[in-house]
C-alpha cells in the first residue's frame, strides 16, 4: 500500500467544511434514492442484503469524509474500496447505487495515479458482476457500472491535472517573484556599494586630509609658548571632532557595504565619548546594518541633545535585547537652572528627533521621547527577525561610562 499510493504531501489541497457538508448531503440524497429504488416485492432476505450493503457503503462514505484530510492513505483506500464494492453489489437492487463506485473512482483518480484509481473502480465492478450472477439479474446493468466507473476516473484525473497545473503555475510565479526580489536586491546592493565608494573617496579622504593639516598646525602651535591655552583647547576639540567625523564616515561606509560594526561596540564607544554610563541586557542578537545605524543615530542624537540642553548633567545609555526586538534607552538628569549651554540649546532646527523617528519607522520600529521624573528619556525599539541566531554576549554588565 505504501508503494502504491503517494505520500500525503503529493495529494490535492485539503477539503473545506463546506465541501464536506455537501458531500455528506449528497450521501443523504443517495441513500434516499437507493431506498426508494429497491423493489417492494423482493424477499426479506434480499431487502436485508440491500440494507446491509447500504449501511456498509454509507459508513465507508462517512469514513472517507473523515480521513481524507488526515493523511492516512491506507485508511482512505480502504474506505473507497468499500464504497465501490458495496455500491456495486447494491446496484442489482437499485441501479442508482452505481453512483457509489462512480464517486469512489472519481475520489481515487483525483488523489492518486491511474493504477490505484482503476483498482478502486475494479473492486466495484467485481462486486457488481458477482452480485448480478448470484441474483440472476440482467447483465445489462454491468454496462452502466462500467460507464459510472469510467466517468468517475475521467473526472477525477481531470481534476487532478487541473490541481497540478495550478500548483505548477503557483510555483512558477513564486520563482519569478523570488527572481525579481533577488534582482532588485542585487541592484540595491550595487547602488549602495557605489554610494559607499563615493562616500569613502570624497568625504573620508577630505576628513583624513583635514586631520593631517590639523596635526601639522598643532605641531606649530605647540612650538609657540605664547599661544593662549584657549586656542590650544579649541584646536584639540577641533581635532577630536575631525577624528570622530572620520570614524563616522568609515562607519557609514561599512553600513552601506553590509559590514557594520556590532551595535554594542559602537554604543559603548559613543557612551565613552559623552561620559555616559553604558549597560546592556539580554542575549545579543545580530542586527541588519540598517538597524545598527538607525539605533546608533538615535543614541547619537539623544546624547548630543544632552550636551545642548542639559550640560554638566549625568546621562546613561542602555541596550536591551529581547526575543523579537532590541531597544536603546537614553536618560539624563534635568538641565541645570543656571542657564549654562543656552546658546547650544537654541542651535539646530529642531528636526533631530523627528528625523531619527522617521528612520526607525522605516524599519518597523518606534521612538518615544519625553520627560520623566528628574530628567528626560529617549527610547527607540526595532524588531529583530525571528530567524536571527543569538550569539554569546560579552561583558554585558560592565559600565563603559
Amino acid at each position: 500500500m505504501t508503494a502504491l499510493f503517494p505520500s500525503p504531501k503529493d495529494v490535492p489541497p485539503r477539503w473545506g467544511n463546506l465541501t464536506n457538508g455537501l458531500t455528506l448531503g449528497g450521501l443523504g440524497l443517495l441513500v434516499f434514492g437507493v431506498v426508494s429504488g429497491v423493489p417492494g416485492s423482493d424477499s426479506s432476505g434480499q431487502k436485508l442484503a440491500a440494507l446491509l450493503l447500504l449501511v456498509a457503503a454509507g459508513f465507508a462514505w462517512v469514513g472517507w469524509v473523515l480521513v481524507r484530510n488526515a493523511g492516512s492513505e491506507a485508511a482512505l483506500a480502504a474506505c473507497l474500496v468499500v464504497i465501490a464494492a458495496a455500491g456495486g453489489a447494491l446496484a442489482v437492487f437499485s441501479p442508482i447505487a452505481l453512483v457509489f463506485p462512480g464517486v469512489a473512482s472519481m475520489a481515487a483518480a483525483s488523489r492518486w495515479p491511474l493504477a490505484p484509481s482503476v483498482g478502486v473502480g475494479g473492486a466495484g465492478m467485481v462486486a457488481l458482476l458477482i452480485a448480478t450472477a448470484a441474483n440472476g439479474n440482467n447483465f445489462a446493468i454491468v454496462s452502466g457500472g462500467l460507464a459510472a466507473v469510467f466517468s468517475g476516473i475521467i473526472v477525477g484525473l481531470t481534476r487532478r491535472q487541473a490541481i497540478e497545473h495550478a500548483d505548477q503555475m503557483t510555483r512558477l510565479e513564486l520563482a519569478s517573484d523570488r527572481a525579481d526580489v533577488e534582482r532588485t536586491r542585487a541592484e540595491l546592493l550595487g547602488e549602495r556599494n557605489h554610494l559607499a565608494r563615493e562616500l569613502h573617496d570624497v568625504l573620508a579622504h577630505t576628513l583624513a586630509a583635514l586631520s593631517l593639516q590639523l596635526e601639522a598646525f598643532a605641531t606649530i602651535v605647540d612650538a609657540e609658548p605664547e599661544t593662549s591655552p584657549k586656542i590650544r583647547q579649541q584646536l584639540e576639540r577641533t581635532r577630536q571632532l575631525v577624528r570622530e567625523g572620520l570614524e563616522e564616515a568609515r562607519g557609514a561606509v561599512r553600513a552601506l557595504r553590509d559590514d557594520a560594526e556590532p551595535l554594542e561596540e559602537r554604543l559603548s564607544r559613543l557612551a565613552q565619548q559623552h561620559q555616559a554610563a553604558f549597560d546592556m541586557a539580554g542575549v545579543v542578537r545580530p542586527l541588519a546594518p540598517e538597524a545598527v545605524l538607525a539605533l546608533y543615530r538615535v543614541s547619537q542624537e539623544a546624547l548630543t541633545n544632552v550636551v545642548k540642553h542639559a550640560p554638566g548633567g549625568s546621562a546613561s545609555l542602555s541596550l536591551t535585547f529581547s526575543v523579537d526586538r532590541v531597544t536603546v534607552t537614553i536618560e539624563n538628569d534635568a538641565p541645570a537652572s543656571n542657564g549654562t549651554g543656552s546658546a547650544l540649546g537654541r542651535s539646530g532646527g529642531g528636526f533631530g528627533l523627528r528625523g531619527i523617528a522617521e528612520r526607525v519607522a522605516l524599519l518597523g520600529g518606534e521612538v518615544e521621547a519625553g520627560a520623566v521624573p528628574g530628567g528626560w528619556r529617549v527610547s527607540a525599539t526595532v524588531p529583530v527577525p525571528e530567524a536571527a541566531p543569538a550569539r554569546a554576549p560579552g561583558n554585558e554588565d560592565a559600565p563603559a561610562g
